[in-house]
């Protein structure tokens, strides 16, 4: 019942859509200073997200191009809940994010001192984390939108990484419903 009131309660966004993007973003991180750092670098990203009206599930993954000085490669994780309550111009919808999580991060040794390709990766961690993200989706035509995005991440039991912030922007298309 409390979830038809919402359904009522809301405005329509759109009509029933799917949205696939992928994108560029860069990462800070808190962490305790004696140990390296995951903050900076590119971190290419993709996901999905399927809209019922204003509401929606998503998913999405980010992940280190390139290891860190360290030989760190860190990857986020998200499935969110997906709100988008109200459009702010015919083409400009802000996008709310609440979700799980993870954050895996592998360390690397040298192919000259490992031996073999296969001996070269030393797992570092995988933590469960929760998700907070905002995004405004622009719709440069009907179907394809540019989104500037922020994520956030709290990780839970890793004391070294113990949250993260994810900054970036993708490119989308929508599948189905558009703008209205």
């Amino acid at each position: 019942m409390a979830a038809g009131l919402l359904f009522a309660c809301l405005p329509a966004a759109r009509a029933q859509a799917i949205d696939v993007f992928a994108g560029l973003n860069t990462l800070t991180a808190k962490q305790v200073t004696q140990i390296p750092k995951l903050s900076g670098g590119v971190f290419p990203s993709a996901g999905a997200e399927l809209w019922i009206g204003a509401i929606g599930i998503g998913a999405e993954a980010a992940f280190r191009a390139t290891t860190t000085s360290q030989n760190l490669r860190p990857t986020y994780y998200d499935v969110n809940l997906l709100l988008s309550p109200f459009h702010i111009t015919r083409s400009a919808w802000p996008e709310l994010m609440v979700g799980v999580g993870s954050q895996d991060v592998q360390g690397f040794e040298g192919l000259g001192s490992c031996g073999s390709l296969t001996n070269c990766s030393q797992y570092a961690g995988n933590h469960l984390a929760g998700h907070l993200g905002l995004a405004l989706k622009i719709y440069a035509t009907e179907h394809f939108f540019i989104r500037p995005e922020a994520h956030f991440y709290f990780v839970h039991g890793n004391q070294a990484f113990p949250n993260a912030q994810r900054f970036g922007v993708s490119l989308g298309y929508t599948f189905g419903g558009s703008t209205p």
